[in-house]
């Protein structure tokens, strides 16, 4: 597909303005829309989910028509644009990516790609968050993405545009790390739990001999096989699509507890 049905995209990264996945996305989104604006972070800010800026003032930076960086967070970067250049013209999708790594399973909580298409999800924006798997880090291939993503989008789209009735969400999607003749097609999935074994703290010294730690995960997907998890289908050779939404309430719980009515709770004693 390679018709502009769109009028306006919003592209935003966590891996900073001039990382080579937004060239990639950028690529894309010209090919969807009339109007592309590029809002996204001046450094890599890999990991800061949802976060933005409460504590340091945020400066913005042009690089060129409807194209800028800023001192901030994905999540910052849509919120600023939507404060300012698209305030009375907002984007008809928010685009965040082509993230270098894949955002899967208990990672997506963390991560600064996701939390952009959360935040734009919040602004009422319809989003989708792209992800490129790997399997060496050096060796940059985004071949994958550049098959299969705008059909992706599209059909992902056009199956929004006519639900019937059902809720707003954004996508995150995940591209494996395969030729794109190899790829069987795309797999709607939700998140995998328990790929994060548990932190781990990798220790250093300074040059003045001062303490330093670098915060890491011990991995392991291994033991996931429900086919409907998201690293599965990447394991299998799909793309993974996994519908998200930014309401964090367990919505089963609350109507177990609700149905009981309100708690009256007694008063502690502090007194010792």
């Amino acid at each position: 597909m390679s018709m502009k049905n769109l009028g306006r995209v919003l592209v935003t990264n966590d891996d900073g303005i001039d990382a080579p996945g937004l060239a990639v996305i950028e690529r894309l989104a010209a090919r969807l829309a009339e109007e592309v604006w590029v809002v996204a972070p001046m450094a890599d800010q890999s990991g800061v989910g949802q976060g933005i800026s409460m504590h340091h003032p945020l400066r913005v930076t042009e690089y060129g028509p409807r194209r800028y960086a800023l001192t901030g967070t994905p999540a910052d970067c849509v919120m600023v644009a939507m404060a300012d250049w698209l305030r009375d013209s907002p984007p008809d999708l928010v685009l965040s990516g082509v993230n270098w790594g894949a955002n899967l399973s208990d990672s997506v909580m963390y991560s600064g790609t996701v939390g952009a298409v959360l935040a734009a999800d919040h602004l009422g924006l319809p989003a989708v968050a792209l992800s490129q798997a790997f399997t060496d880090r050096s060796a940059v291939d985004f071949s994958a993405t550049e098959a299969f993503a705008i059909d992706a989008i599209a059909r992902l789209r056009a199956s929004h545009d006519h639900s019937d009735g059902a809720s707003r969400c954004c996508w995150n999607i995940n591209f494996p790390m395969r030729d794109p003749a190899d790829i069987h097609g795309l797999r709607f999935t939700r998140q995998s739990g328990g790929a994060i074994v548990a932190p781990q703290l990798i220790d250093g010294a300074d040059g003045r001999g001062l303490a330093y730690h670098w915060l890491s995960f011990e991995r392991d997907t291994s033991a996931v096989v429900d086919p409907q998890a998201d690293v599965v289908a990447l394991r299998d050779g799909y793309v993974s699509a996994t519908p998200l939404h930014g309401s964090r309430c367990d919505e089963r719980s609350f109507e177990r507890h609700a149905a009981g009515g309100e708690w009256r709770l007694d008063i502690s004693d502090h007194a010792e």
